[in-house]
């Protein structure tokens, strides 16, 4: 039989192939038509998007590609697929009926470059317009058909408030009264079905963020609906006995992840590669290429799928092009000098690694200042910002987790204070133990956004944490008192925010988290367009390594840059559901208000002023009055501007 040969599509004319997979017993050959079509918004075919994990690229079996009927009979061309896409092939396929597709793997010629390029950029109007998508995620094993059965009972009757990170149960169901017991047997039913290689997989998560249309998700014979799948998984993950290990508690947060991409808002491309890292993709470059759909028109500028350029130019392209077009060096909170395997500079993070998961942690420490900075071909970024400090002390001996029984954490927290703080019990360590616990958490609690984040410990929780913690140091008693009830809750998230970080002390004495490849005499420096602070390590030829980011007590909130914030004020991420997403603003706690304005700050320079706007309730907008010039960016935080309130602004070369 000749291998099947494809038809070029015409980009101009908006051309994509369909499959029809012909009606067949389960175990006859698989047989399918291709047809190229045009479609757009005013020509729609009746299709089904299918989204599937495409399987060992190696393992593969022949279909027939059927051409059309000749003088011998059926002309038909052979096509070579992965073993996965045929197994889900046949248990999807009809006896009697045939059903039209779109897959990736058969509708896309692979071998073709730059078909490849220019499909992608076409999967957020396939996937819109399919007049459904189909989630397959495998035959049945492992009692998923147990799993599906006990999600389609828990999803009709509970819902996820995403905004508030809540679970609504409804009244008249018998969950409200009594949270659903599971058997060991049953709950690893559920875990073995998250475990599938289709949660696992990058390309799905814009398949289903995309999709407009009803979702089927299909294991075997068992269905359930992405709806009820939604909130089913969130009803689960909020019980602490369906995630008491840390595999369950992976794998439950990937499932997360996917959901919360689904129902949110608006994602920067450095969030949603972040929140994609550890999904997999056969191609490196995949790593960009893959949500580009998912992201607004002004996060992808000058960003195009290009297969002919290799993965270290892509992934060095998109923080140039980011800073050309936004003034932004947000990418540079990714970079680390660890996690690198392809031949990048140390500031262009490495997306092809899985490095150890980190926590993101709240900061505004450079208060969206327009990034200052420039590139050349050399592989060298040249950044303007302030060395705030030096890394003195490194603590690498120290342990690197919180024991969640309660007297192991209380004496892993008292080996903490000692280490920074000496044995003595005085009152001055008594303010380093609360600037401690608050380190531990990198500053990041519930507060920091509105609604408050409902997965992270409250202020108060932290205090009262802190307040028990105290009592029994002051005693120094064999057993510690009874801990408050949020304990548990504290040390769960002080261990999310410590992980792949360490302890140490700067040269002006200050308490923070860094990478655990920090070493005494690295620079806290906080660069102009990018939020987080970073590790800078001195180099040959006056330059500097990214080493990472970090969190310093008093630095996050732009002290760095403008001096202490006034008492009862604070940067929070608030939720503005008109704007489908969260903008940092101020937040009085005595008056309860919020602002834009920043108290710091002095009056703008002559001729600008700020614009009123229809979003002018969520940031501000400057204009320039002599230039004409527009920005959202504060003229204030410009370089100059820093200077002359006696800022040390200087240039940083990063190789």
């Amino acid at each position: 039989m000749t291998e099947y040969n494809y038809t070029p599509l015409n980009k101009e004319a908006g051309e994509i192939r369909l499959l029809e997979l012909l009606p067949g017993p389960f175990n006859a050959p698989i047989c399918i038509t291709l047809k190229i079509t045009v479609l757009s918004r005013q020509k729609i075919p009746r299709f089904k998007a299918l989204s599937y994990a495409w399987g060992n690229a190696q393992d593969r079996v022949r279909i027939h590609v059927v051409a059309g009927r000749g003088v011998q009979g059926v002309k038909s061309a052979a096509l070579n697929i992965t073993r996965s896409l045929a197994e889900a092939l046949r248990h999807l396929r009809k006896k009697r009926q045939s059903m039209v597709f779109w897959i990736d793997q058969i509708c896309v010629n692979q071998a073709d470059l730059e078909e490849r390029g220019n499909q992608v950029l076409r999967m957020p109007d396939i996937f819109t317009l399919a007049k459904s998508v189909i989630a397959w995620l495998g035959p049945e094993s492992d009692d998923s058909k147990v799993a599906v059965k006990i999600l389609n009972k828990i999803g009709p009757d509970v819902t996820m408030d995403w905004v508030s990170s809540e679970v609504l149960i409804d009244p008249s169901s018998s969950l409200y009264s009594r949270h659903l017991d599971l058997s060991p047997e049953q709950y690893h039913s559920i875990t073995s079905l998250l475990s599938r290689a289709w949660f696992e997989r990058l390309w799905i998560v814009q398949e289903i963020r995309l999709t407009k249309k009803r979702i089927c998700m299909i294991c075997g014979s068992s269905r359930i609906s992405f709806v009820d799948f939604g909130n089913a998984i969130p009803y689960l993950y909020s019980s602490e006995s369906y995630r008491n290990t840390a595999m369950q508690e992976t794998i439950f947060a990937k499932a997360m992840d996917l959901l919360s991409i689904k129902a949110s808002g608006i994602f920067s491309l450095a969030v949603m590669l972040s929140l994609t890292r550890l999904r997999e993709c056969s191609d490196e470059r995949d790593k960009v290429y893959a949500v580009l759909s998912m992201l607004p028109e002004t996060e992808k500028a000058g960003i195009h799928p290009d297969y002919s350029i290799s993965a270290p130019d892509v992934f060095q392209n998109i923080v140039v092009q980011q800073l050309k077009s936004q003034a932004t060096l947000k990418m540079l909170r990714h970079a680390s000098v660890k996690d690198r395997v392809l031949d990048v500079p140390s500031w262009v993070p490495d997306w092809s690694t899985n490095p150890e998961p980190t926590a993101t942690y709240f900061s505004y420490a450079d208060l969206k200042a327009r990034a200052h900075a420039y590139s050349t071909s050399q592989g060298v970024l040249t950044v303007t910002g302030v060395c705030v400090t030096v890394a003195h002390e490194v603590k690498k001996d120290l342990p690197r987790i919180v024991p969640e029984d309660r007297m192991e954490s209380a004496k892993v927290i008292q080996c903490l204070l000692t280490s920074i703080a000496g044995k003595e019990h005085s009152g001055s360590n008594l303010s380093k133990l609360h600037t401690l616990c608050l380190t531990l958490c990198a500053g990041s609690l519930a507060e920091n956004y509105m609604p408050s984040h409902q997965g992270w410990p409250s202020r108060k929780e932290l205090n009262d944490y802190y307040t028990c913690l105290n009592k029994w140091f002051s005693l120094e008693s064999a057993e510690p008192l009874e801990l408050c009830s949020s304990t548990l809750n504290v040390i769960r998230h002080i261990n999310r925010m410590i992980s792949g970080t360490m302890l140490f002390v700067t040269a002006d004495g200050r308490l923070g988290l860094a990478p655990e490849a920090t070493v005494s005499g690295d620079l806290v420096c906080v660069i102009l367009g990018c939020h987080w602070p970073l590790i800078l390590r001195p180099s040959n030829n006056s330059s500097h390594e990214v080493v990472g980011n970090c969190y310093i007590d008093g630095i996050m909130d732009g002290g760095a840059l403008l001096g202490e914030l006034p008492k009862n004020w604070m940067f929070v991420s608030k939720n503005f559901p008109r704007l489908h997403g969260h903008y940092v603003v101020l937040f009085d706690s005595e008056t309860q208000r919020v602002h834009l304005h920043d108290p710091r700050l002095g009056p703008l320079p002559a001729g600008w002023r700020i614009e009123n706007h229809k979003n002018d309730y969520a940031y501000n907008r400057f204009v320039n009055d002599i230039t004409g010039e527009a920005t959202n960016r504060d003229p204030r935080l410009e370089p100059e501007a820093l200077k002359a309130r006696g800022v040390d602004i200087r240039e940083f070369r990063l190789i």
